[in-house]
């Protein structure tokens, strides 16, 4: 260093500056490795399926990463992760679809967990326990795209699937009772659906079920069908006789639902999807069902109203006319009750469509009929069955016993009056009544003094008849009638064939028959010619022949 000359002033006049270079092929290495590593992060995303989310309220048997999601028995996807919600009150599970299997996803698919499960149609899912649980896809019907909204898992597979050609109901029941879901539909007998679902309804405390009628009998579903239940072994007790229905054990273990036209009801048109029936409590109401116009009126009655209840017919002569609607009726003005001396008030409806067949004015008919109370129609309450003690209301014409009734008001409680008559036990009990008053007017002490006079001189007959008896003469008249007895059978015995008497008798006749057989040419002249004993019968002349006509 201490020999290097030093720069003269000269030699540094002016620095030279060189640019650094920032490219260099060493770097070609590190880009090619991102672009590749970003090839394949994209190729992963693009060669996955679409992503879902599914609730559960339990994820028992699911597990990321292994549970499966089949299609078919095709597996289609896979569970990514299994969480539980934010106010940990659902299972949150994330899935992803395979490559090309995006078109099996919409807003009308269904999801499912298939394990072993033991129900009234069998056992199934089997399979699992090898493979453990799944989840069964089904592809919804439609074209609504995936909106990202979250499935609900179901416990068990859908009676049928949303693309299952068909028709889907819904019925609305009153009634206490559940029927279960899966229990069968069925048309006379014959099944040809399921119920899907059942559900009550706490704001309308109702029960409301849906109903899956399977193709092709979709057709029998039209708008005037009435479903009603089944599930019971029914008795039916009428005059008819007595008639025994038992269900199959299907229906009757879970319940079912039967549906059919009304009697005598046309089809009407073809029964849309989501239809919504009224679900009857038994056949015998659907036919009640057809009648939708009624008046009501008020009826009061001095018997006793026992075994009288809602539903029971109110009929003419035996044609039911109407239906007892409340029993007994009350009403916030009840405390005037008093005005009709405490008798007990029922609610009737009278359906005017009962009267007639034929499409006319039923409620101009009902007036008028009702309008003849004037000529005696009146109500009465009678047994409709000796064996159940259910009544019925008779209406019919009465000539006795209505004087007392025309004070009944024509309207109570804003409503139409129709008078009544006792009937039933009450009449026979008033019959009574009237039988033991009418014999207590009669005269029983001089009745009875008389027959006391009577039953003396019957004794007195009795005791001279015992007198007469115990003579002798009377003890002696047995003896000689046993010897009349004898003296006669002897007499017979001389009458009778081989005896003397009867040969003796039989050879008399037989000469007597020669004799008249002798007499017969001469009764035969005498019968043509009275006077032939006197003058002498002409000869006939013989017969002279003819010669033949040519």
């Amino acid at each position: 260093m201490e020999n290097e000359t030093k720069p003269t002033h000269s030699q540094n006049k002016m620095a030279k500056i060189t640019r650094y270079k920032f490219w260099s092929p060493i770097w070609i290495i590190p880009i090619v490795t991102i672009l590749i590593g970003a090839w394949v992060i994209f190729s992963h995303f693009m060669e996955q399926g679409r992503s879902f989310t599914l609730i559960t309220s339990d994820a028992s048997g699911i597990v990321a990463g292994k549970t499966v999601i089949k299609s078919r028995s095709v597996d289609v996807g896979v569970i990514e992760s299994v969480t539980l919600s934010e106010d940990f009150s659902q299972v949150v599970i994330k899935g992803r679809l395979n490559q090309n299997m995006d078109s099996l996803l919409n807003k009308n698919s269904i999801f499912w967990i298939v394990k072993p499960q033991i129900d009234k149609d069998g056992v199934s899912g089997l399979g699992t326990l090898l493979s453990g649980v799944y989840i069964e896809l089904s592809p919804g019907s439609g074209t609504d795209e995936y909106n990202n909204k979250p499935f609900q898992l179901l416990e068990s597979a859908p009676l049928a699937s949303p693309n299952t050609p068909g028709i889907r109901i819904n019925l609305v029941s009153t009634q206490s009772g559940v029927i279960s879901k899966g229990a069968p539909v069925l048309f006379r007998g014959f099944k040809v659906g399921n119920v899907e679902t059942s559900d009550f309804d706490p704001l309308n405390r109702s029960m409301t079920y849906r109903l899956f009628i399977k193709h092709p009998y979709e057709s029998l579903v039209t708008e005037n069908v009435r479903f009603w239940r089944e599930g019971g072994v029914n008795f039916d007790l009428s005059p008819r006789g007595a008639s025994l229905e038992v269900p199959s054990i299907e229906v009757l273990l879970a319940g079912g639902i039967s549906f059919d036209l009304p009697d005598g009801a046309a089809a009407g048109n073809q029964a849309t999807e989501l239809a919504k029936y009224t679900l009857f409590d038994d056949k015998r109401s659907i036919q009640e069902s057809q009648y939708t116009q009624y008046k009501e009126y008020l009826l009061f009655f001095k018997d006793s109203i026992a075994g009288l209840s809602k539903g029971a017919p109110v009929e003419y002569r035996g044609i039911r006319l109407g239906t007892v609607w409340e029993v007994p009726y009350y009403v916030p003005e009840m405390t005037s009750i008093a005005a009709f001396k405490f008798n007990i008030p029922v609610l009737i409806r009278m359906e005017p469509e009962r009267l007639s067949e034929v499409k006319v004015d039923g409620f101009a008919l009902l007036d008028t009929f009702i309008a003849e109370q004037k000529n005696g129609l009146r109500a009465a309450i009678k047994s409709a069955n000796l064996f159940t003690g259910s009544m019925y209301i008779d209406l019919d014409f009465y000539t006795e016993g209505i004087e007392q009734t025309n004070a009944t008001p024509e309207k109570a409680y804003g409503l139409d009056v129709i008078q009544t008559v006792p009937a039933g036990l009450s009449q026979i009990q008033a019959k009574v009544i009237q039988t033991l008053d009418n014999l207590n007017r009669l005269p029983l002490d001089q009745t009875v003094a008389e027959m006391n006079k009577v039953l003396a001189e019957g004794q007195k007959l009795l005791d001279s008849l015992n007198g007469m008896a115990s003579s002798k003469e009377a003890q002696n008249i047995p003896k000689d009638l046993q010897n009349t007895i004898k003296r006669l059978e002897e007499t017979l015995k001389g009458l009778q064939p081989g005896s003397d008497f009867h040969n003796s008798l039989q050879t008399d006749m037989e000469k007597f028959g020669q004799t008249l057989e002798k007499l017969q040419p001469l009764l035969d002249t005498l019968n043509e010619k009275s006077n032939a004993l006197i003058f002498a019968a002409p000869t006939k002349q013989d017969p002279q022949p003819k010669a033949r006509e040519n």
